[in-house]
């Protein structure tokens, strides 16, 4: 199976990085330090809103954000993330080991997968269908694949983001890594004035001859082990306008394999 899909808006967020033009800067050469104590800052959440919001919530939205320009309201949205709230399902872990179990009510609501979707399409009044999805090390895969399906079987602009952040200890010793990230791309079943590339995106067997997703770039984010982090490959690729092949792995059997090409 072989889709093309239109790129029309790229956006990147993560510690030093709030922007996808600071992401570009970064892979000219740019030198990025990690800032200490960084948070996600996003503009479309009210500061009294966004502080009782997750660090995940608030990254993911952050980077969405940055591609809603290039979307029409009636889009639909698909939201990627092996982990989605890892802070909320600490805080209600935690609490279930003490004896008086008291929870917070907005812990409730905000503890589901698809929280970062729910609270995003809120802020921005989004008015399309919304998907929040997991695939493990795979979500980069899964997410863009059902992206893609979005797209092709009903011809709707959809955005699609990728997102996770450190989740507390001790969830932190059995999924560990120390960057958040989140990476997002609007795509479109149809060229326009805003599209700046094609991807021709075949799913099938895996190539082993094909490029690997762990090619060298932006070096201590790849290093990172956030499973986000598989996007960046294809950010770089988009950016530098290389047709160079990559695969992204959905199983051990099976692939995306993605093509940069003139929109």
């Amino acid at each position: 199976m072989s889709q093309k899909l239109y790129v029309n808006a790229a956006g990147f967020t993560a510690p030093g990085i709030d922007t996808i033009e600071t992401l570009h800067a970064h892979l000219d050469g740019t030198q990025i330090e990690q800032p200490e104590g960084w948070k996600p800052q996003p503009q479309s959440l009210p500061p009294r809103a966004a502080r009782r919001l997750s660090a995940a919530i608030r990254l993911a939205v952050q980077a969405a954000e940055q591609i809603t320009p290039a979307l029409p309201p009636e889009a639909a949205w698909v939201f990627a993330s092996s982990i989605g709230e890892g802070d909320t399902l600490n805080d209600i872990l935690a609490a279930l080991c003490r004896e008086d179990i008291m929870i917070q009510p907005v812990k409730f609501q905000n503890a589901v997968h698809n929280a970062a979707q729910g609270q995003f399409s809120i802020a921005v009044k989004a008015e399309g269908p919304g998907t929040s999805i997991a695939g493990y090390d795979m979500t980069v895969a899964a997410g863009l694949l059902k992206a893609m399906m979005q797209i092709v079987l009903e011809q709707v602009p959809t955005g699609f983001v990728a997102f996770d952040a450190p989740m507390p200890s001790p969830l932190h010793e059995k999924r560990p890594f120390d960057v958040p990230m989140a990476a997002a791309l609007a795509l479109s079943p149809a060229s326009s004035d805003q599209t700046i590339a094609a991807l021709d995106i075949t799913c099938g067997p895996v190539n082993e001859a094909l490029t690997d997703p762990d090619a060298p770039v932006a070096g201590w984010l790849m290093s990172s082990n956030n499973p986000a982090r598989y996007a960046l490959p294809l950010l770089t690729r988009l950016y530098r306008k290389d047709p160079t092949p990559l695969t992204l792995h959905l199983s051990p059997s099976t692939a995306l394999t993605i093509q940069v090409a003139d929109a």
